[in-house]
């Protein structure tokens, strides 16, 4: 009978132990809902147990692509695309748990990977690049140098900012009387329609087919691990992916109402422009691409101005004049930096035509133009100005005046008054605005940029001499995404310290 009992006993305490502990992992799940990784490093010979936390993702109500539909129609005008044009379906909501190993990285295997044996020097750098590395050490570290892109690379944002410009560069390749805004909205649509492709005529494939996250096939995919969509239903959040495209609309009917393009003939546009920095050794290289330059005087030689579209808002200036004067000077420095790179060349240009004709007197040799003005920005100022030959031209340094920068922002807060005093609260975006800066003493504001722009590859050089990823500090603000990649490292590759 004892014996009896004791055998029950037993059993009772290996039940109760087994709920224990299946109690315990309950509440883990419960409390992490996450997705448990085991990482065995083998370099730091030790194994990692990584949680990824959940995904939640909401789909909007979905709605049944029509002939009105921004993305199919390119040949229609916009004033079809209104939500009443649009078959709704009955609204869905999931929640999906996104289950995936994390692999964390090393900062010297993918240097390693790139065969590099150290911490390269960037010997080209851009206005951007540039920029980046003042408001964030680490985020260009990561980005500049491990060549590590955001995840996810491709983002709705991104992808409008890109089709705006390039709609925005093809309209002046009309005649004057065609840049219509119905034809400027018809170059967004056509554009995004063939970067998009023809996502309605299989979509049984397109669920199945693998995509490349840095490509314009990533936008508005449903992701969805736990339920397979039906064969006749999308992969693609066509309801997100129209509000979209009514939104990067709007935004070209705000620059339309701001400029008339009919009205304007860019001198350049999406000009590449480069130059030569030195410093105590050798030189590096900035280089970028600037969105537009006008010429808004041929009276006294060629006056410019240089101008960069914005499809996020233009800043609201609410704070006290102090605050509000760094923010418009944060918003115009990499404008500051091209028509720096502007100017250089044309001092570059100058110097080598001077040289080149004295070469041909003595060997006949040509000079290398690597760094000046392009020969089709030069025939251009040239034919505006009325020469017709270069054997008659001034000295372009006293030819041409920069003279203005200015930044089109094609939105602006709601709550600007100053920008929105009579835009209706119904209004889906804030009314298009310009942030002009005045280049009166251009020559000294570009002197201050030359040193600024040195002492910043200065500084990026001292730290990659270091030789040590921990070195590369991160900054404090929230939104930047040195917060999100510092967390694919290994703890302790890279620096957890703030500038």
């Amino acid at each position: 009978m004892i014996m009896a009992q004791l055998k029950s006993f037993r059993l009772c305490y290996r039940f109760n132990r087994l709920n224990y502990f299946l109690v315990i992992y309950c509440f883990a799940v419960v409390s992490f809902q996450p997705s448990a990784a085991l990482i065995y490093n083998t370099k730091m010979m030790k194994l990692r147990v990584v949680f990824s936390r959940s995904a939640v993702h909401k789909h909007h109500p979905r709605r049944a692509p029509s002939s009105t539909s921004f993305y199919t129609s390119y040949h229609l005008s916009s004033s079809l695309l209104s939500s009443s044009s649009r078959l709704v379906s009955p609204s869905t909501s999931a929640q999906v748990e996104n289950q995936e190993v994390a692999t964390l990285l090393d900062p010297y295997e993918i240097l390693r990977d790139q065969n590099l044996d150290k911490i390269p020097l960037p010997n080209k750098l851009s206005p951007t690049s540039l920029e980046s590395f003042t408001k964030c050490h680490q985020a260009f570290f990561f980005q500049y140098i491990l060549k590590l892109k955001p995840d996810p690379p491709m983002t709705p944002e991104l992808a409008r900012g890109i089709i705006c410009h390039k709609a925005l560069e093809d309209v002046f390749e009309l005649a004057p009387p065609q840049r219509t805004l119905e034809n400027l909205q018809n170059l967004f649509r056509k554009e995004w329609g063939s970067l998009r492709g023809d996502r309605e005529s299989n979509n049984a494939a397109a669920q199945q087919t693998e995509y490349n996250a840095e490509s314009y096939d990533s936008l508005f995919r449903i992701e969805n691990d736990d339920e397979k969509l039906s064969s006749d239903s999308s992969p693609y959040d066509i309801n997100a992916e129209i509000d979209w495209g009514q939104y990067s609309l709007q935004l070209l009917k705000n620059y339309y109402e701001l400029e008339d393009p009919r009205n304007v003939t860019p001198l350049m546009r999406e000009m590449w422009v480069n130059a030569k920095f030195p410093t105590d050794k050798e030189s590096f290289i900035v280089r970028g691409k600037i969105d537009r330059i006008d010429m808004i005087s041929s009276t006294n030689g060629a006056i410019l101005r240089i101008i960069d579209y914005k499809t996020g808002k233009k800043p609201h200036f609410k704070y006290s004049t102090a605050t509000n004067e760094r923010i418009a000077d944060e918003q115009f420095w990499k404008m500051k930096v091209y028509a720096l790179i502007l100017w250089k060349m044309i001092l570059q240009t100058e110097a080598l035509e001077q040289k080149q004709s004295q070469l041909r007197e003595e060997v006949g040799e040509a000079v290398d133009y690597k760094y000046s003005l392009s020969w089709e920005f030069r025939q251009k100022l040239l034919q505006c100005l009325g020469y017709e030959n270069l054997q008659h031209v001034p000295k372009w340094s006293e030819l041409l005046t920069l003279d203005s920068l200015r930044l089109m922002y094609l939105t602006s807060h709601m709550e600007d008054k100053a920008a929105n005093y009579d835009t209706s609260p119904d209004a889906l975006v804030g009314k298009a605005k310009y942030l002009d800066f005045s280049l009166n003493e251009f020559m000294s504001i570009l002197d201050r940029t030359e040193k600024e722009v040195i002492f910043i590859q200065k500084q990026i050089k001292e730290l990659v001499d270091i030789q040590d990823p921990k070195a590369w500090h991160h900054c404090d603000w929230k939104y930047c995404n040195c917060h999100e990649m510092r967390e694919r490292f290994i703890d302790g590759t890279v620096s957890n310290e703030v500038m």
